[in-house]
């Protein structure tokens, strides 16, 4: 009896310092655990041992509040490792009560709702984040994990002013704005003219969270004017969350006046993506020939003459169409990148120069692109991107345009297209046809295990004799000849229709070789003979013919 009641006793006390020991009963914050060895502890892949020292730590409210953000995200890192996402909700909320007051904590779990999967499954009408095995509703929490990353920053502001330092607080602002842009962003920024309502966390959406139909033009307003969103008197008092992304950058620059360039790099490049011309994208084919029939034909204007435009002007998509309008120049990305390069010689003005030079690109006013990027290397330093830019610019360039498999004797043509070169030499060799199918059914037979496509896919020829260095298909040189070229002016392109004398039937690899400037091949189809099949009730109906013509070729083989 006595020696039971010595076992009982000794186990009594273990039990004791156990959980002594668990609950941080050392009189040490997190049970005497430092940030530094949990993380330690991590690196050596004890992912479980360290999420345990790091919830305590996390959840203790004597641990230093300037190590409470990395216990954060590390032990979040932890639950990631050990594929248990969705106890990062539990962890993340227990964290967030016990803090509430630290402005850098609310901050850091604000990034965590932004950067961790939105997407989970409803079961039982609880939701669990990540993958999950038996069943469940699939549901994504985007707009939820927006609105409550958007609410921690709004609770933490107030503390923010009073207790950060300006710089600091200026990147807790510059964070904001990069939220509440997160889920309108640039793709769909007519949802910035609604104020997101931050009183209650809206429901999880059905299935996975994905951006649907093309991108709208930028939003206008009753009159069809575009929609410019002006900065508020106070976080409170915005009206839109375009309002609230302006308060937000302009707190950050009003906390650190050194960031005002960054600020207004981050607004010219929304702008641009909004207003800018490269907005017209879907339309380039039709932008292309309307401007080489005006150029040719001797007119210089138009609603749709990019080369035109005023740095006060643009030409972009908007919600109502196409559209050529003034913007304000406080409004204007060129406006705003040439006021950066004035006064800033940091990698924020490299980058706005930059940007500077790549909208006169898109603008097709390459004589002020070159001269853009000029001043870019005077001022800020040369790089090969930049040599290699201003040579596309200036420099003698051409190509061919893709061209189709075209009827032998007639003179094959193929379009291509130049800028700056004033000749260019050309050659065209025959393919061995022959030899390249002979190669093809020698393959076929071989039975290989897995199918090289490569091999397989002849109409990729061209590809083939270019990067492959397949050389064993080319054949003789049947034809070469030169041309004279006259240039448009200011560096813009020119398409010309190049008749070749190529007449008989078979495939040729044409090369053109501008003088002072770059080559360029294609793969050019001639064919005597078309094939037209059509399917018929359990049979296939094939018709052969004369390519020229369209009669019917006698006793062909199929």
């Amino acid at each position: 009896m006595k020696s039971a009641r010595i076992v009982l006793t000794m186990a009594s006390a273990i039990l004791l310092f156990t959980v002594a020991t668990d609950k941080g009963m050392s009189g040490e914050p997190g049970g005497g655990q430092t940030l530094p060895a949990l993380e330690r502890t991590m690196k050596e892949g004890n992912f479980l041992d360290a999420y345990r020292g790091l919830h305590r730590l996390a959840v203790d409210p004597r641990t230093d509040s300037r190590q409470i953000p990395r216990a954060l995200t590390d032990g979040i890192a932890c639950l990631q490792r050990l594929n248990r996402t969705p106890d990062i909700d539990p962890f993340r909320e227990e964290v967030i009560r016990v803090h509430t007051g630290n402005p850098r904590l609310l901050w850091r779990a604000a990034q965590t709702y932004v950067t961790v999967d939105h997407h989970g499954f409803l079961v039982s009408g609880h939701f669990y984040r990540g993958p999950h095995r038996g069943g469940g509703k699939p549901v994504n929490a985007v707009a939820r994990d927006r609105v409550r990353a958007l609410q921690l920053m709004q609770q933490a502001m107030p503390a923010v002013d009073e207790q950060v330092p300006p710089r600091e607080a200026s990147d807790f602002y510059l964070t904001l704005a990069d939220m509440v842009l997160n889920g309108p962003g640039n793709r769909e920024a007519w949802r910035l003219q609604a104020r997101t309502d931050l009183s209650q966390l809206p429901d999880y959406e059905p299935g996975w969270y994905a951006l649907r139909g093309p991108t709208l033009g930028a939003p206008v307003d009753p009159d069809g004017r575009p929609i410019l969103y002006t900065v508020p008197s106070g976080w409170k008092a915005a009206e839109s969350d375009g309002q609230r992304w302006r308060f937000a950058l302009a707190r950050a620059v009003q906390r650190d006046p050194g960031r005002r360039n960054v600020v207004r790099f981050r607004r010219a490049r929304f702008l641009h993506q909004q207003f800018g011309v490269q907005t017209l994208a879907d339309f380039g084919p039709l932008f292309d020939r309307a401007a080489e029939s005006r150029q040719d034909d001797g007119q210089k204007t138009g609603t749709y003459a990019l080369a035109t435009l005023s740095d006060e002007e643009t030409l972009a998509k908007l919600a109502v169409g196409v559209r050529r309008f003034v913007l304000p120049d406080a409004f204007n990305p060129i406006k705003l990148d040439q006021q950066i390069v004035a006064d800033d010689t940091t990698d924020v003005g490299a980058r706005a120069s930059e940007a500077l030079a790549r909208i006169f690109e898109n603008r097709r006013q390459y004589s002020r692109a070159a001269e853009a990027w000029r001043a870019s290397i005077r001022r800020y330093g040369d790089s090969p991107a930049k040599e290699r830019r201003l040579d596309q610019i200036e420099g003698a360039w051409g190509r061919f345009e893709t061209v189709m498999t075209q009827p032998a004797g007639e003179g094959a043509t193929v379009d291509f297209r130049f800028r700056n070169g004033r000749r260019v030499a050309l050659t065209a060799h025959r393919i061995r046809l022959t030899r390249l199918l002979d190669d093809l059914k020698a393959y076929l037979k071989s039975g290989p295990q897995k199918l090289d496509w490569n091999q397989m896919q002849l109409e990729n020829l061209g590809h083939r004799l270019v990067t492959r260095d397949e050389q064993k298909y080319v054949g003789p040189e049947v034809a070469r000849w030169q041309l004279d070229l006259q240039p448009r002016a200011n560096h813009a392109d020119r398409r010309i229709t190049i008749t070749t004398p190529l007449q008989k039937a078979g495939a040729y690899l044409l090369t053109a070789t501008m003088t002072g400037g770059n080559t360029s091949t294609i793969i050019l189809w001639v064919s005597d003979m078309a094939i037209v099949s059509k399917p018929l009730a359990g049979k296939t109906f094939y018709y052969v013919s004369d390519a020229v013509s369209g009669q019917p070729i006698d006793g062909a083989t199929l």
